[in-house]
């Protein structure tokens, strides 16, 4: 790890307090790993069916979570219990992310770079696909009439408006995060880095990192808001923490 990048997550958990510890600093195969902390309040844990979250988003009163294993699923997850209201597979294989622009579900298909329209109720209907040209997509999420999608492959973040034409592109970081799950949460973009175990904020201004913040599981994926409260999945442990990010009193 690069020793600039070592004293600024130093000097952050100075000024934040005991509660992010500096032995997170390592990331999950730093020899502390097991005692890692949450920086923010958790509120709940739920159990969830899934062991393989790919992403999650927050629609119409449930947890929309994507489902990597196998064939791959789409479960609606009630907030308050973990459990499932409903699953339904896909045409079109595996999820790899996933949003709503609050009335329809949109998720991503990595292995072939399209996005897919659906339906969120009666059932998860399939109405449209679109072409991204993106060659791995683990993260997006829809804000103020445009797309988000982070992009694995190249480490960046593209928009697209609503008819899913291309627009502009940012750098995500340093280029070594591995991004499983974005969102925008209490004004800020959230990332959920499943390989280094951080929880990061990203700037208001750009996609650059201006804080890591350690998570209580090693492999976080998923992120979903739902005004209130960030939940952040944990990837093969079928957990998911939901999160008082708001600043203390």
């Amino acid at each position: 790890m690069r020793e600039g990048r070592r004293k600024l997550e130093f000097v952050g958990a100075a000024a934040l307090g005991a509660a992010l510890l500096v032995s997170c600093a390592e990331g999950p195969s730093g020899p502390e790993a097991k005692k890692r902390f949450s920086h923010f309040k958790i509120v709940q844990k739920l159990k969830v069916p899934s062991r393989a979250i790919a992403d999650m988003t927050y629609a119409k009163g449930h947890i929309w979570l994507a489902d990597e294993d196998g064939a791959g699923l789409v479960y609606r997850i009630d907030p308050t219990t973990g459990s499932v209201v409903s699953s339904a597979g896909t045409s079109y294989g595996t999820p790899s992310a996933i949003c709503s622009d609050g009335t329809y579900l949109y998720v991503a298909h990595g292995a072939t770079g399209y996005v897919w329209r659906h339906r969120l109720e009666p059932r998860l209907e399939e109405l449209a696909s679109f072409p991204t040209g993106l060659a791995d997509v683990r993260g997006m999420y829809f804000y103020e009439g445009t797309f988000y999608l982070f992009d694995q492959a190249t480490a960046g973040v593209y928009e697209f408006d609503k008819n899913w034409s291309p627009g502009r592109t940012w750098r995500v970081g340093e280029g070594e995060e591995f991004i499983r799950g974005m969102t925008r949460a209490d004004g800020r973009v959230w990332s959920a880095d499943w390989r280094n175990g951080w929880l990061n904020r990203h700037r208001k201004a750009n996609f650059d990192v201006d804080w890591k913040f350690c998570t209580l599981g090693q492999h976080p994926a998923g992120l979903a808001w739902d005004g209130a409260y960030l939940f952040l999945g944990e990837l093969g442990a079928g957990e998911v923490y939901k999160l008082d990010i708001r600043p203390a009193d």
